[in-house]
């Protein structure tokens, strides 16, 4: 028997090894997508699921990456296989416990990875798919150890070990339900937003505001654009990079109406196109992605040319709605997206076929390129590089709060609070 746990023991080192390398990979993606760029194996329908993770508060825990406690799980299972592999004797009641250690270890990460399964596929439009790699993986050292664990009972033959293996399996995934559903339900979830009544505590503004005047300086020139939201005089200036196909820019969307609304006529929000295909971005050097390379530029073309009228705002958002509803951006969409926005489709269409469109779109990702940026979505905030990905609620809004202090002084924060007050008597 103690032959056959060698090699049981063996198998497991090598599963948990193949966990250590994609959770390397995730560690990368999440933590330095400037150096892991490749989607290889990641990409669905042109979005790199594993990298759009990486920039939305989904990925971490106490701020800290999911992906790091995923690598340092299967690296102590491996040295766990490993040793066991390596001190494995011919008396079974000696390498009980470490058999029994890796078997709860194992349900453990059953139960762990039920929770970001459910995650990965009810919050996140684009899933991990290296996620649900290491998913699989989980499992197959979790039926590794299970075997391991009765086997060394004689009276237990291979049927009843599978069934018993399926049996906590189904038991474990019931239990990470359960409790995403109690998460769900008490809503833990909404610690990931600011109350619309809560500003920045004002001790820490002067850290926010330091910080924030630490971010790289950027030049971003403002004339001739015009595909603004908001007062286009307002003094908190914000550049949005983004393509109509990125699930995270149209979270990030979401997130500036929220900052419009808690900021009246202090911000103008820009919206630029950095459209992730090379059919109308000349900085992609991927080859056009059919059909969905055609969308996105059909998006963008449609965008910059919308900005001659008053409704851009409006036909800019109805542009996005369409990802909501999983339908294409082809001209049959954009053309009742323009009527309801009532801008005449006729004359937009025509500027979206003219070289007009091309190079208000060339000027964009020539401004994009100009700072570094390389993906979607991002934000630019008085002339700040400040987020590459969906923005953190809470630290968003109260940097906002502090450019508002900053230049309002305390009567802001009164008209804020007046404001919030009259709300909640309507």
């Amino acid at each position: 028997m103690s032959k056959k746990n060698k090699i049981y023991f063996l198998v497991g080192s090598m599963i948990s090894s193949l966990g250590i390398i994609l959770s390397t990979i995730l560690v990368c993606k999440h933590s330095f997508p400037e150096i892991c760029t490749s989607a290889l194996g990641c990409s669905i329908e042109g979005i790199d699921g594993c990298k759009e993770l990486g920039q939305s508060s989904y990925s971490k825990i106490f701020n800290i990456p999911i992906a790091y406690f995923g690598l340092i799980y299967y690296l102590f299972l491996f040295l766990l296989f490993f040793y066991s592999f390596l001190k494995e004797k011919s008396d079974t009641s000696s390498n009980y416990p470490r058999i029994l250690l890796l078997y709860y270890s194992t349900i453990f990460g059953l139960i762990f990875d039920g929770l970001l399964a459910y995650i990965n596929f009810n919050y996140l439009i684009v899933p991990c798919i290296l996620c649900v790699y290491t998913y699989f993986i989980t499992i197959s050292l979790f039926f590794v150890s299970i075997v391991l664990k009765n086997r060394n009972k004689p009276d237990q033959n291979l049927i009843l070990i599978l069934k018993n293996g399926f049996v906590t399996l189904g038991f474990s995934f019931i239990i990470a339900n359960l409790i995403m559903g109690v998460y769900y339900i008490t809503g833990s979830s909404k610690s990931q937003t600011v109350n619309k009544d809560d500003l920045i505590p004002k001790e820490k503004i002067e850290e926010y505001l330091k910080d924030f005047n630490a971010l790289t300086k950027v030049n971003l020139d403002v004339r001739d654009l015009k595909t603004y939201e908001g007062n286009p005089k307002g003094y908190i200036v914000i550049h949005k990079f983004a393509d109509f196909l990125c699930p995270h820019c149209l979270h990030t969307t979401y997130i500036l109406k929220k900052a419009m609304d808690r900021w009246p006529d202090r911000i103008v929000i820009f919206y630029r196109q950095f459209p992730l295909d090379s059919t109308c971005n000349p900085d992609i050097s991927s080859p056009p992605r059919k059909p969905y390379g055609d969308w996105r530029c059909n998006g963008a073309q449609a965008a910059v040319c919308a900005g001659e009228y008053p409704q851009f705002a409006e036909f800019y958002h109805g542009i996005f709605s369409l990802q909501e509803q999983q339908l294409p951006i082809d001209l049959e969409q954009l053309e009742r997206i323009s009527k309801n926005s009532n801008i005449p489709w006729k004359q937009l269409f025509s500027c979206m076929t003219s070289p007009i469109s091309q190079i208000r779109i060339n000027r964009d990702v020539k401004d994009a390129k100009s700072i570094g940026i390389n993906s979607t979505p991002t934000l630019v905030i008085n002339n700040r590089f400040v987020f590459q990905g969906t923005p953190d609620e809470t630290y968003f809004f109260h940097l906002l709060d502090a450019l508002v202090y900053e230049y309002e002084g305390e009567k802001a924060f009164e008209e804020f609070k007046e404001r919030m007050q009259n709300r909640v008597k309507k």
